[in-house]
C-alpha cells in the first residue's frame, strides 16, 4: 500500500506538471471555526468548476500522512471536504493543497480556522513584587510583565484595571503598545508615598479581552515601600536645664537628651554632638554620641563662668544626614572655694609703696579693698595688719575698704623700710583667708642743690659735623636720695643748633653749624635734680666750631652747548668752562679735568681740558664721517680739599665739505621704445655723499655730449627722462654722461655713464612701479615660499604679453620669479650665515624684441636658531694634579653657533652640577672649586653642555674626564713649574705685549746624555688646541706674546698647549702644560640708541601723566661696562627719567598753551672705567584738550557793554561787533555765538565775531 501511495503520489505530481502546462487552474478559499465538532463539512471543490467540466474524480496533492488528510477528510469522488477533529486555530490556522480532475482542471483550496474567545488572558506569574522608593515622585512609572491571551483580534487582551478602587487615589495602571505589539502594563504612582504612614499596598490587576462576555485574567501586586531619608531627628524636648556644683568631678553626668527618628535603618539611627560654634567653644561639657547623656569635660568655675547654654544637635545616619537641634541650659552652683582678694592701692604721687619721712600721724599710705567672688555673705570678711612696729595702723572706711595710716613719727634715717603684711578671712566653712605681704620705703627730703664737676666746659667741634654728632657731656651730682638729674639748655641765640640729652648731660648737633656764621657758640647748661621743691645749678659752655672745607666748586652753568667743525686745527681751543668756590686759600683754588663718569681723554683722545683755566681745546683730529658726530663730557672742578663738582659738556660736530658724490655704479643701461615720449622716465642714477646738510646734499647734471639734448635729469633725485622726441633721430644707441654735486659744489671724481638703446618698434618700453624694492625673508622659509612681487606696467595699446626674469645679483639661484606674475619666491634653502642679503636686478620683457626695463631688489634673509652650538669634537680629557688649588681655571669649553644675535650667544653649563667644579657660564672656563687630593676616584666624568639663548633653544654636549694625577716626583727627568698656566689680559692689548712666560727645568740626566756635563737647552712650542690662537710662543725663552688683537666680545677666553723638549744625541726629553688665558672685558664699545630721534605724545592736563614713553640703547660690552644708566640732559622741571630702565616720565603738569612742544636730550653711559655714553634727541609733542572757554576781547572789564542806537536805522544794520578767541586747538578752539536772552531774531554768526543786528 505504501508504494501504492507513493506511486500515485509522483504520479500526480507529473500529471500536475503536465496540467499546469495548459490546464486550466481554479482557485477555493474556504473557512471553518475553530472548536467545532468532527465530520463538521467545510466546502465543496465541486463548487468553484465550471457546469459542462465533467467531475468523475479528484486526485490530492498531499501525502496520507500529511496535517491535511490528519484534520480533514477529503472525498475523491464527491469533492466534500469534511473535518476529522476538533480545529484548534491556536494550534493551526490555515490548511493549503491542490486537487485534480480527470479532466485537466486544477484546484487550489485554501482553508482559514477562524478564531473563536475560548483563551483567557494569563499572566506569567501568579504575582509580582515592587519596591518603590517613598521618595518617587507622582507620575513615577513602574513597569510591569503582561498578560498573554491566545486568542487574537477583538478576541485578544483590550485592556487592565486595577480591582480594588481604594488604589485609584495611590495609584494607576496603564497599558501600552510595546514593538511586539503586545499590551503592556505601566503602574503609575498617583500621589506622594510616605513609608512612615504606609509602608505596604496590596493590589489586584485584572487583564480582560473583547470577548462577550470577556474572559480575565489577574495578578496580585505586593508594593514595598523603601525608607528614604525624609525625617530628621526630633528631640523629645525643646529645651532642657540642669544645676549641677562647681567642684564636680570630671566626667559627671548632667543629663540626657533624647530624639527619634522615625525613618528605618541608619535613617533612622542618631548620634548627639554639641555645636561649638554656637556653644561651649571651650569643651566644658561633652555629650555621648549615643546615648544623648552630656557629662563634665573640664573643671568648671562659678566665679569665671556660672551659666552654660549648650546647643546639642541630633544627627541621623542619611546620606545626606538630617539634623535637628536642642538647648540645655546648665546652671552652677557655687562653693566656698575661693579665698579673700586684697587689693591694695599706695597713694603716692608714683603709685609705689612709700611715705615722706615727714609724713604726720594719721596721713594715709595706702587704700586696702577686700573681695571674695563666692556667694557667701562679703560682709562675713575680717582684716588685720602685722608688722610695721606700731607706726602704722588699719582704720575701717567703708563696708570693705580700709585705709593704712601713719600711727607714729618716721625717720628715714633710723629706718628707711617696714615689711607690713594685711591678713583677710571669710566666714565660710572651712574658712579661707589670704594675705598680702609688702615693702613700704621711707623716702628722703630734698635739701641738697646739684653740684656740676665743673663750672665751665670748652670744646670744639668741625663745622662739617653731621646733624647729631656729640659735643661734649656734662654731669651733676645730688647728695640726696632723689638723685634723679635733668639737664637743659638756658634759653640763648644758639639754642637751636645744639640739643642735650635731659638724662646724660649728652651735648650734639641738632642742625649744621657754619664756622663763617658762628664761630663761637656759649651758653648756660641747668641741672634740676627731682625733690619738691626742685633744686637747681649752672654751667657755663663754650664750643669753638673749627672750619673745613664746606664750600665745594660751583660751575656757572650745568649744561654748556657748543659746536665745532670737523678738522680743526690741534691745540685749538673752543670753549672755556668756569667754576667758582667760596672757600679761601688751596680750598678755594680750583683745577679742571675730565671726570671718569663719561667720555674722557681715555675713552676719546680728541679733546683735553687746561686744568688752570678750564678752556677745552682739540687734542686730535675730528672727523665727523669715520667718528662721532656728538660728544658729550662730563667735567671736574676739583679744589685742593677734594670738594668737587661736575658739569656736562655737549659738543656737536659740524659738517664741512671733505667727501665728494660717489655713484653706487658708474655704468648703466636701459631700453626705450622709439615712441617713448618727452617727459618719461628712463632710469634713475644715485650717488651718495658722506657728508651732511648741504655737503651731502647731491645735485644731478647732464654733462655736454652729442645726446645730452635728447635727455634731463632731475638735480635732485637723479631721475633720467626724455626730453625731445627720438623718431627724428634714427640712432639706435645713445650715451649719456651724469655728473654729481654736493651743495658746496664738490663734484664726483667719476660721472656715471649711461647707455640707452632706442628700439625702433612701435612699442614703447614697459615701466616698473618702483625702481627699488626691499623684501626679507627668514633663513627658514620652504622652498617655493613667496618673498614679495614686483610690478611692471605695459604701454598703452599694447598685447604682448609682459615677463620677468634675473637678470644678476643671484649666482647661487636661491631666488626664481614667476614670468607673469612677478612674484619672488625662493626655490632653494636659505641660509643666513652664509649668506644674509642678496641684491637681485629684475627685467622685465615684453614681446619679442628686446624691450625691458630693469629694477633693484634688496632682500634680507633674517637668521633663525637652526643652528645648535657645536664643539670641535664630542669628547676631551684633561690631567690635573691633586694638589692643584681650588680657584685653578684648568679647562675652557669652547662651541661655536653659526646664529647671530641671541641665537648665536652660547651659556655653557655641568649637567648635573658638581661641587667640585665651577663652570662659567659666559666664558666656558671650568675651575676646580674644592681640594681633590684627598678624593678616592681616579677620574671624573662631566658632561659640558651649551645651549643658545634662542627660542626655541638649542644645545649640545661635550664629555669631558678629569683624570687626577699624583704631582710628578722630584726625579722626573723634566717637568714644567706648573701643570697649569692661567693668566688675565685686557683686550686692549697691543700685539707684542708679553703675556706670561712658561718655563721647564731638566732635574735629572738619563744615562746616554750628554746633559749632566753641559746646560741643557730648551725648545718651547704651542700646541693649538682648535684654531691658531691670537699669540705666539718664543721658542727659546718660552713668553707668550699677543700676536695680534684681542676682541673679548668676539672670543672670551684661549686654551691651548705648549710643549718644552731638549734632545742630545738620542735622547729627547718632552714635558707638557696647558695655558688658560682668559681675556679681560674692557669698555671698548659706546652705548648706541635704538633710534636716531625719539617722538612720542601726551595730552595737557592738570595732572602729570606718569610714564609716557621709554628710549632704550643697548652695549656690546658686558658686566658693569654694559651696565647703562640714563641722563635727562634738560627739562629737569617737566621730566623725568629712569636712570635704570630709561622710562620718562612727565613729572609736572603741562599746558599746550603755555608750550606745545619739548625737546629734551637725553645720555646713556656705561659703568665701565672711562665709562662711554652716547645722546639721542626726544621730541614730546603735548596734544590739546579742552581746558579754555572761549574769552570775548573788546568786553569792558564790567562785562557789560552799553550801546545806544538811532532810531529809523533800517533792518539789518549794524549796531556793534564783537569778538572772541579761544586758545584751544582744533575743534576746541572753535566756537559760536548765540544769545542767551533778548532779541534773538536780530543776531548773525561768523565764525569768529558775530554782529547784533537792528
Amino acid at each position: 500500500m505504501e508504494f501504492s501511495a507513493r506511486a500515485l503520489l509522483k504520479l500526480f505530481a507529473i500529471l500536475l506538471q503536465c496540467i499546469k502546462l495548459s490546464a486550466q487552474v481554479y482557485n477555493l478559499s474556504l473557512s471553518v471555526e475553530e472548536g467545532l465538532p468532527a465530520r463538521t463539512v467545510v466546502g465543496d471543490m465541486k463548487a468553484v468548476l465550471p457546469a459542462a467540466v465533467p467531475t468523475s474524480g479528484f486526485f490530492i496533492s498531499e501525502s496520507r500522512d500529511s496535517d491535511v488528510f490528519k484534520d480533514l477528510k477529503i472525498d475523491g469522488d464527491s469533492g466534500i471536504i469534511s473535518t476529522t477533529a476538533v480545529l484548534d486555530r491556536e494550534s493551526r490556522d490555515k490548511y493549503e493543497f491542490s486537487a485534480a480532475t480527470l479532466a485537466g482542471e486544477v484546484i487550489r483550496v485554501k482553508i482559514v480556522v477562524t478564531d473563536v474567545n475560548d483563551n483567557s488572558p494569563a499572566f506569567p506569574a501568579a504575582t509580582a513584587e515592587l519596591n518603590v522608593s517613598e521618595s518617587c515622585l507622582p507620575g513615577s512609572r513602574f513597569e510591569i510583565d503582561g498578560a498573554r491571551d491566545e486568542d487574537e483580534g477583538q478576541y485578544g487582551i483590550r485592556g487592565y484595571r486595577i480591582m480594588e478602587d481604594a488604589m485609584e487615589e495611590t495609584f494607576k495602571v496603564e497599558a501600552r503598545s510595546g514593538q511586539d505589539n503586545e499590551l503592556h502594563i505601566d503602574l503609575i504612582l498617583m500621589r506622594e508615598l510616605d513609608r512612615e504612614m504606609r509602608g505596604f499596598y496590596s493590589l489586584t490587576i485584572e487583564a480582560f479581552d473583547g470577548g462577550t462576555p470577556p474572559k480575565t485574567g489577574q495578578l496580585q501586586v505586593q508594593i514595598n515601600i523603601l525608607d528614604e531619608n525624609d525625617n530628621q531627628p526630633m528631640f523629645n524636648q525643646t529645651e532642657y536645664g540642669a544645676a549641677l556644683l562647681e567642684n564636680v568631678n570630671l566626667f559627671t553626668p548632667v543629663c540626657q537628651v533624647y530624639a527619634v527618628d522615625p525613618d528605618l535603618g541608619s535613617n533612622g539611627l542618631v548620634a548627639y554632638e554639641i555645636n561649638r560654634w554656637q556653644s561651649d567653644p571651650n569643651e566644658f561639657f561633652i555629650v555621648d554620641r549615643s546615648a544623648g547623656v552630656i557629662c563634665v569635660n573640664k573643671p568648671l568655675d562659678y566665679e569665671s563662668q556660672s551659666f552654660f547654654e549648650l546647643v546639642v544637635t541630633a544627627w541621623d545616619h542619611g546620606a545626606p544626614p538630617k539634623s535637628s537641634s536642642t538647648t540645655v541650659r546648665i546652671r552652677l552652683l557655687d562653693v566656698n572655694d575661693n579665698s579673700p582678694h586684697i587689693n591694695i592701692l599706695f597713694l603716692s604721687e608714683t603709685g609705689d609703696p612709700e611715705v615722706s619721712e615727714d609724713a604726720g600721724c594719721g596721713e594715709c599710705v595706702a587704700r586696702i579693698s577686700v573681695s571674695n567672688p563666692d556667694l557667701w555673705e562679703i560682709g562675713e570678711i575680717w582684716v588685720s595688719l602685722e608688722g610695721g612696729e606700731g607706726k602704722f595702723a588699719l582704720k575701717h572706711t567703708d563696708e570693705f575698704v580700709f585705709a593704712l595710716c601713719v600711727e607714729g613719727p618716721l625717720d628715714r634715717e633710723q629706718k628707711d623700710l617696714y615689711e607690713l603684711t594685711v591678713i583677710a578671712s571669710d566666714s565660710g566653712f572651712p574658712s579661707l583667708r589670704s594675705m598680702r605681704t609688702f615693702l613700704l620705703r621711707v623716702t628722703d627730703m630734698n635739701d641738697n642743690h646739684p653740684v656740676f664737676e665743673q663750672n665751665t666746659y670748652e670744646a670744639s667741634v668741625p663745622e662739617d659735623a653731621p646733624e647729631g654728632s656729640s659735643v661734649l657731656q656734662v654731669r651733676a651730682h645730688d647728695d640726696d636720695d632723689d638723685s634723679g638729674i635733668f639737664y637743659s639748655i638756658l634759653q640763648s641765640a644758639q639754642e637751636p643748633l645744639v640739643n642735650i640729652d635731659p638724662h646724660t648731660g649728652l651735648i650734639t648737633t641738632v642742625a649744621g653749624l657754619d664756622r663763617e656764621r658762628e664761630p663761637r657758640l656759649a651758653f648756660l647748661v641747668v641741672a634740676v635734680d627731682g625733690g619738691f621743691p626742685p633744686l637747681t645749678s649752672t654751667a657755663t659752655v663754650s664750643i669753638h666750631v673749627v672750619d673745613v672745607n664746606d664750600i665745594k666748586p660751583v660751575f656757572k652753568q650745568q649744561l654748556y652747548n657748543v659746536t665745532i667743525q670737523e678738522h680743526l686745527a690741534i691745540g685749538t681751543c673752543f670753549l672755556q668752562v668756569l667754576a667758582e668756590d667760596g672757600d679761601s686759600g688751596e680750598f678755594g683754588t680750583v683745577r679742571y679735568s675730565f671726570s671718569d663718569g663719561l667720555d674722557g681723554e681715555d675713552t676719546h683722545p680728541l679733546f683735553h681740558i687746561d686744568p688752570v683755566t678750564g678752556e677745552l681745546c682739540v687734542s686730535r683730529d675730528v672727523d665727523r664721517e669715520t667718528g662721532l658726530v656728538t660728544f658729550d663730557l662730563l667735567v671736574k672742578a676739583e679744589d685742593y680739599g677734594a670738594l668737587k663738582s661736575e658739569a656736562y659738556v655737549h659738543i656737536d660736530v659740524e659738517d664741512v665739505n671733505d667727501n665728494a658724490p660717489v655713484f653706487n655704479s658708474d655704468k648703466y643701461v636701459t631700453s626705450i621704445s622709439s615712441h617713448t615720449q618727452p617727459g618719461d622716465e628712463i632710469l634713475s642714477v644715485i650717488a651718495t655723499d658722506r657728508d651732511s646738510s648741504n655737503c651731502g646734499r647731491i645735485t644731478y647734471e647732464l654733462l655736454p655730449g652729442d645726446d645730452a639734448s635728447l635727455f634731463s635729469v632731475d638735480q635732485s633725485t637723479g631721475k633720467i627722462s626724455l626730453s625731445s622726441p627720438l623718431s627724428q633721430t634714427g640712432r639706435s644707441t645713445m650715451k649719456l654722461s651724469v655728473s654729481a654735486h654736493d651743495g658746496e659744489g664738490l663734484a664726483a671724481l667719476t660721472p656715471a655713464d649711461v647707455t640707452v638703446a632706442v628700439l625702433h618698434t612701435d612699442h614703447a618700453p614697459v615701466i616698473f612701479l618702483k625702481s627699488h624694492y626691499s623684501f626679507s625673508a627668514p633663513e627658514d622659509t620652504p622652498p617655493g615660499t613667496s618673498v614679495g612681487t614686483v610690478q611692471a606696467v605695459r604701454p598703452p595699446n599694447t598685447v604682448e604679453a609682459l615677463s620677468y626674469r634675473i637678470s644678476s645679483g643671484d649666482p647661487q639661484d636661491l631666488f626664481s620669479v614667476d614670468a607673469q606674475s612677478g612674484v619672488i619666491s625662493n626655490i632653494l634653502t636659505l641660509d643666513h650665515e652664509s649668506l644674509p642679503w642678496v641684491l637681485l636686478t629684475i627685467q622685465a620683457h615684453m614681446g619679442p624684441a628686446p624691450i625691458y626695463s630693469s629694477t633693484y631688489v634688496n632682500i634680507t634673509i633674517t637668521d633663525t636658531n637652526d643652528n645648535p652650538p657645536v664643539f670641535t669634537k664630542t669628547s676631551d680629557s684633561i690631567t690635573i694634579y691633586r694638589n692643584t688649588p681650588p680657584g685653578t681655571t684648568f679647562f675652557i669649553a669652547h662651541a661655536h653657533d653659526r646664529d647671530s644675535g641671541s641665537n648665536g650667544r652660547i651659556r655653557y653649563a655641568l649637567r648635573p652640577e658638581s661641587h667640585r667644579f665651577v663652570m662659567h657660564p659666559i666664558l666656558g672656563t671650568l675651575t676646580l672649586n674644592s681640594e681633590v687630593w684627598r678624593d678616592a676616584v681616579e677620574r671624573y666624568e662631566l658632561t659640558v653642555v651649551a645651549e643658545d639663548e634662542g627660542t626655541p633653544s638649542l644645545s649640545s654636549s661635550l664629555g669631558l674626564v678629569v683624570e687626577l694625577e699624583d704631582p710628578a716626583p722630584a726625579d722626573a727627568a723634566l717637568a714644567f713649574e706648573t701643570l697649569f698656566y692661567q693668566v688675565e689680559i685686557g683686550e686692549s692689548s697691543q700685539s707684542d705685549t708679553r703675556v706670561i712666560q712658561v718655563r721647564a727645568h731638566v732635574t735629572r740626566s738619563l744615562p746616554g746624555s750628554g746633559l749632566a756635563t753641559s746646560a741643557p737647552v730648551l725648545t718651547y712650542t704651542l700646541e693649538p688646541l682648535s684654531g691658531p690662537p691670537p699669540f705666539f710662543l718664543q721658542p727659546d725663552s718660552g713668553w707668550l706674546f699677543v700676536a695680534r688683537s684681542l676682541d673679548y666680545e668676539s672670543e672670551p677666553s684661549y686654551r691651548f698647549g705648549v710643549r718644552a723638549t731638549v734632545r742630545d744625541g738620542y735622547v729627547e726629553l718632552t714635558a707638557t702644560a696647558s695655558v688658560v688665558i682668559i681675556v679681560r672685558d674692557e669698555n671698548d664699545n659706546a652705548p648706541v640708541f635704538g633710534r636716531g630721534r625719539y617722538f612720542f605724545s601726551v595730552p595737557e592736563g592738570p595732572n602729570p601723566h606718569g610714564l609716557i614713553g621709554t628710549v632704550k640703547a643697548r652695549d656690546r660690552d658686558s658686566w658693569k661696562n654694559g651696565q647703562l644708566s640714563y641722563i635727562l640732559l634738560s627739562d629737569g622741571k617737566h621730566f623725568r627719567i629712569n636712570s635704570q630702565t630709561g622710562e620718562l616720565i612727565n613729572w609736572m603738569a603741562l599746558d599746550r598753551e603755555k608750550q606745545c612742544h619739548h625737546t629734551l636730550r637725553v645720555m646713556v653711559t656705561d659703568h665701565g672705567q672711562p665709562r662711554l655714553n652716547a645722546s639721542t634727541t626726544v621730541h614730546i609733542l603735548v596734544t590739546d584738550v579742552n581746558d579754555n572757554a572761549p574769552q570775548f576781547t573788546n568786553l569792558p572789564a564790567s562785562k557789560e557793554l552799553r550801546l545806544q542806537v538811532w532810531a529809523g536805522l533800517p533792518v539789518g544794520s549794524v549796531v556793534t561787533s564783537m569778538f572772541a578767541k579761544d586758545p584751544d586747538a582744533g575743534e576746541n578752539g572753535t566756537f559760536t555765538f548765540y544769545l542767551t536772552s533778548g532779541r534773538q531774531k536780530c543776531l548773525s554768526v561768523t565764525s569768529t565775531s558775530f554782529d547784533v543786528c537792528y
